[in-house]
């Protein structure tokens, strides 16, 4: 069962990126790029008798010490920097986001910044950070439709051994590169090695997009200082729990969205027979393999929910809130908790091996400052 879960997933997130035998860094062994929906992670957990779940390894970023940390505001006001009294920190780590390093200087016209992902995965290649131009993005969801990527890996321990050398191959820069033409599929890609742990991937999904096209792109790419942080931080997990991931997508700085994620600890890899890299010479070398942790949790803030609606009525931090349930197979082990921050945002926890009482310790202790965000729509 939890093979054909995972199957599932690999096949649901298909059609979001360019498919990673080809690109992705171009890097081998292929490897899972997104967490796995919850509701996939859910009954996974039930076919391992427990709360298990499709989960990306555990992952911290060091960094300087936090802010002190606040609830989330009382009810009369919205969340904002100035309404946020301050807690005592707490001892979790959070994730901190990773270096930009790099970004085009030029990308088609229509084309602006409107999503950024970072986490890592427990592989040589190290963590990874995703910066997305699309041509138009809502309040909700980003995933999906036109767009281009350009793939950050600076942790990579020998980029030109692992090389995917199977494409054509390009001058990016001085640098040599390797571009993937689309297969029918409205997807192609360019990877090179830039530095001595550095591989960067621009993938084009959803779009056909000339050679000449793709390949300006890649060669504009110039370093860019800063860090992709959130405006979210979650100050409380239980024991056991570490972030994992970020993101941060929307229209514009003042309609953003954004999600961290954490999983619970010890995890095991699975493999999944179904699935092979065709660029691995050995075929049981390249099955798909996942991380199945005892729990996952994604906590989003943004103007709309994915939860179901209704549930139980509830109060966290002095806010109204609720706990939405599903009664699908896939579904009815996931815990929601939905808590209304006042000025037109939305608090959604979504997980799985942990409690109710967990979950509202979470969302009394996490912390919302929407600064810097002036990257989106740019």
């Amino acid at each position: 069962m939890i093979e054909d879960l995972i199957r599932a997933a690999q096949q649901e997130q298909a059609g979001r990126a360019v498919p990673e035998s080809r690109v992705l860094a171009g890097l081998r062994p292929a490897r899972r790029r997104r967490t796995r929906r919850l509701a996939l992670a859910s009954a996974a957990g039930a076919a391992l008798a427990a709360a298990a779940i499709v989960a990306v390894p555990v992952f911290v970023l060091p960094g300087p010490a936090v802010v002190p940390p606040a609830p989330l505001p009382p009810a009369a006001a919205p969340p904002s920097p100035s309404a946020l009294p301050s807690v005592a920190p707490t001892t979790v780590a959070p994730f901190r986001g990773l270096p930009l390093g790099y970004r085009p200087g030029w990308v088609p016209d229509g084309f602006a910044e409107h999503l950024r992902q970072a986490w890592i995965e427990q592989d040589a290649f190290g963590p990874t950070l995703m910066r997305v131009w699309k041509t138009g993005v809502g309040s909700g969801d980003p995933w999906g439709g036109t767009a281009l990527s350009l793939y950050v890996r600076t942790a990579v321990d020998d980029p030109a051994a692992s090389m995917d050398r199977s494409g054509q191959r390009v001058d990016v820069g001085g640098h040599d590169g390797w571009y993937t033409p689309a297969q029918g599929d409205s997807k192609s890609s360019v990877n090179w090695v830039i530095g001595e742990h550095t591989v960067l991937t621009l993938a084009a999904s959803h779009l056909d997009i000339a050679k000449a096209d793709l390949l300006r792109m890649a060669r504009s790419v110039r370093p860019e200082s800063g860090v992709s942080s959130s405006p979210l931080t979650l100050n409380w997990l239980p024991d056991g729990w570490t972030p994992t991931s970020l993101e941060v997508s929307g229209p514009s700085a003042q309609r953003w969205r954004t999600a961290v994620t954490a999983v619970k600890t010890p995890a095991v890899t699975v493999t999944d027979p179904g699935v092979t890299d065709p660029a691995a010479t050995d075929p049981a070398a390249g099955k798909e393999k996942a991380r199945v942790g005892a729990g996952e949790v994604t906590v989003t803030v943004g103007e709309s929910t994915d939860a179901p609606d209704g549930g139980r009525q509830l109060t966290v931090a002095g806010r109204p809130a609720r706990q939405p349930q599903r009664t699908d197979e896939a579904g009815k082990g996931l815990l929601y908790l939905v808590v209304d921050l006042g000025g037109g945002r939305l608090l959604t926890l979504t997980g799985t091996g942990l409690t109710l009482d967990d979950a509202t310790r979470i969302a009394e202790q996490l912390q919302i400052r929407p600064d810097g965000l002036d990257w989106l729509g740019r």
